[in-house]
């Protein structure tokens, strides 16, 4: 995914023009002095980064011949308990509100990713166990399979405030690719055996959404797709 071309802005703006005012990086870069920019110009800084590859209606069609199970061209409710990624942003995808997802919602929706040419995006990422700071447990960010090669895992650790910096394999900045994943929670003890319940990891229920535009109103949930809230009881 990168260029050999070197660039100062890894980063398409995330939906608001192309002005970048919605990205942190970017903020940072229009404050730079004069000659620290000038040393950012190509050839002098970081590798630039290219937006994944997207194929909407490819993946849309995957996404049906995974979870559509009853084969009537819809992924419902008991369907979509299968894919967290997509049962998360339901609301948001659906469009025709009839609690359900055709080939062509999603389609439309993997479109937004590809218009957009981000290649990553920051996201705000925090663990909770029992409403407390989940210090030291690995958040992963897997790619839902009908999704493709392009899109690649992203994982952190979390800290003492349960926050975790997402960090795409093999980058240097900070962010996640735009798509569709489902999220693993872990944390091992000393004996390398998990100490969170397998509905978060193995068998996890969590899915995000990594939007590269600037929600609205009912999309509102997806800005906090990064925040868990962990429960240690059996459920």
């Amino acid at each position: 995914m990168r260029r050999c071309q070197r660039s100062p802005l890894p980063f398409r703006g995330d939906g608001d023009g192309g002005s970048g005012l919605g990205n942190p990086f970017l903020k940072v870069w229009r404050l730079l002095p004069v000659g620290l920019a000038l040393c950012l110009l190509p050839g002098c800084g970081g590798d630039t980064l290219t937006a994944p590859v997207f194929a909407p209606e490819e993946t849309a069609q995957r996404a049906m011949a995974e979870y559509d199970t009853n084969h009537d061209g819809y992924l419902d409710a008991k369907e979509l308990e299968r894919c967290p990624a997509l049962k998360h942003s339901l609301e948001s995808m659906d469009q025709n509100n009839d609690k359900r997802l055709s080939a062509d919602e999603i389609a439309g929706r993997i479109k937004v990713y590809q218009e957009s040419e981000v290649a990553l995006k920051h996201v705000g990422c925090s663990v909770l166990l029992d409403n407390k700071p989940l210090e030291g447990a690995t958040v992963t960010y897997v790619p839902e399979k009908f999704m493709g090669s392009s899109i690649k895992p992203a994982s952190g650790v979390s800290d003492a405030r349960g926050y975790v910096t997402l960090l795409v394999e093999g980058e240097k900045l900070p962010g996640v690719q735009p798509g569709l994943y489902r999220v693993q929670v872990s944390k091992k003890n000393a004996s390398g055996q998990e100490t969170i319940p397998a509905r978060y990891n193995q068998d996890t229920i969590l899915g995000a959404e990594v939007y590269p535009r600037k929600v609205r109103n009912r999309e509102a949930h997806a800005e906090a797709s990064g925040d868990f809230r962990l429960t240690s009881k059996s459920k």
